[in-house]
């Protein structure tokens, strides 16, 4: 996202003049999943160049605002367009140019995003929902709220999670662990199979920097480029004191850790920075293709696994190819692929906030394709995905076992009853 990173928070936003037109063809909205859910012409991407290169884009409106809020930035439009055009980067640089709580439930997002840049806020968030659960137990299984509170972990779980807390020296040989928000805070069984792959597996110790933070994803999509850079800055100073690769165990974090240089093109002394510690980070399914290859990992029984493909990695140059791999790699475990094809789950970061109908709506088609194929198991290795397919498919009453990659291959390399457990 070269051109949002510049925009610099709320500058105006940006118009097809300083790209190619676009052409108008379609290929957009023949892969969008909004607009297979929501078939208005304005959600597409070819509808939203339109918008942007008319005069409507120096002034934005209420409804303009809720339009271009209306995308998960998915890429898929951008990895189709037959003129390349940055569709996510204009997108972006829109929203920098709305208001503060643009979109449905503005609050909401914003909350929500200022939570994930602060870690001691998230934690108490986390310690509070655990609590709420355990007094809502009276409510109907189904209900939004327990699904959701359900999510996360009870605290036993959480003070037994593994995850140093923070080493203030890298040893040789250690692989810096950027943890993100889910297996810090709010699936530490994540964070704890992690840590252990890399002792069991690959024979590596790791190094868990207690100054990171949010990966600033989240804040780059909702326009606030300004945030985004603070909060990479924090993480490049974390990490500032070790030599080793950066393994992160979700997909998404992983994407934009490798594109923080994209965010300070106008600083040549943190551009550099940037580029360093960008070159340090590895995928999580690349980093333990080999290591799981070599142990011959097997399942605990046989099992057909869906792999849910993270849009971010998907539409990425390294694409799902070592997740896949690894997969296969397993014995008694068994990948299945959808007719269709890999499809978005629909929970884009702070979407899942603003449009939740919208968002279970997308859902419903990934979990319609997936579970034609009758898996026993379903794997992804993306944080959001994760915990929009633990919902989705609770809500939906789907039948099936939902694992970060990390947890199953723990329990593959684990004796019955030892792995780290999961939803």
């Amino acid at each position: 996202m070269k051109a949002a990173a510049r925009t610099g928070g709320r500058h105006a936003p940006r118009t097809l003049k300083e790209h190619p037109s676009c052409a108008w063809c379609g290929a957009c909205s023949v892969v969008c999943p909004v607009y297979r859910v929501d078939v208005r012409e304005s959600l597409t991407a070819r509808g939203k160049m339109h918008l942007l290169a008319s005069p409507l884009a120096r002034r934005p409106s209420a409804t303009f605002q809720d339009i271009f809020s209306r995308c998960l930035l998915c890429g898929a439009c951008e990895n189709t367009c037959p003129r390349q055009l940055p569709i996510r980067e204009l997108v972006v640089a829109a929203r920098s140019g709305f208001s503060a709580f643009y979109g449905r439930h503005g609050v909401r997002k914003t909350l929500a995003r200022l939570a994930l840049s602060r870690p001691p806020l998230l934690d108490g968030l986390v310690r509070a929902g655990v609590l709420l659960e355990d007094r809502l137990r009276s409510l109907p299984a189904d209900s939004g709220l327990r699904l959701k509170l359900g999510l996360l972990e009870d605290r036993p779980v959480l003070a037994r999670s593994g995850i140093p807390s923070g080493c203030r020296q890298e040893r040789p040989g250690a692989v810096g662990y950027f943890t993100g928000c889910l297996a810090r805070h709010l699936q530490p069984a994540v964070g704890r199979a992690t840590v252990r792959l890399l002792g069991d597996l690959a024979g590596r110790r790791a190094f868990v920097p207690a100054g990171q933070c949010c990966c600033g994803l989240a804040a780059l999509s909702a326009g606030r480029s300004d945030e985004a850079r603070r909060l990479a800055r924090r993480n490049m100073e974390a990490f500032a004191g070790s030599q080793g690769p950066i393994l992160t165990s979700c997909a998404s974090c992983s994407a934009h850790l490798a594109a923080y240089p994209d965010l300070f093109r106008d600083d040549p002394a943190l551009y550099r920075q940037a580029q360093a510690f960008a070159g340090r980070v590895r995928e999580f399914g690349d980093f333990f293709l080999e290591p799981a290859r070599a142990a011959g990992l097997r399942a605990r029984a046989p099992v057909r696994v869906h792999y849910h493909d993270p849009c971010h990695l998907r539409f990425s140059a390294r694409g799902g190819a070592a997740p896949r791999r690894l997969l296969d790699s397993i014995g008694r475990a068994r990948r299945t692929e959808p007719e269709q094809g890999p499809l978005c789950c629909g929970q884009g970061g702070l979407f899942h906030l603003g449009y939740p109908e919208l968002s279970m709506a997308v859902f419903r088609k990934c979990l319609e394709g997936a579970m034609a194929e009758r898996p026993g198991l379903v794997v992804t290795t993306c944080s959001g995905c994760l915990m929009q397919w633990q919902e989705g498919a609770a809500r939906e009453r789907a039948g099936v076992r939902v694992l970060h990659l990390a947890v199953f291959l723990d329990e593959c390399l684990s004796p019955a009853g030892e792995g780290s457990g999961g939803s």
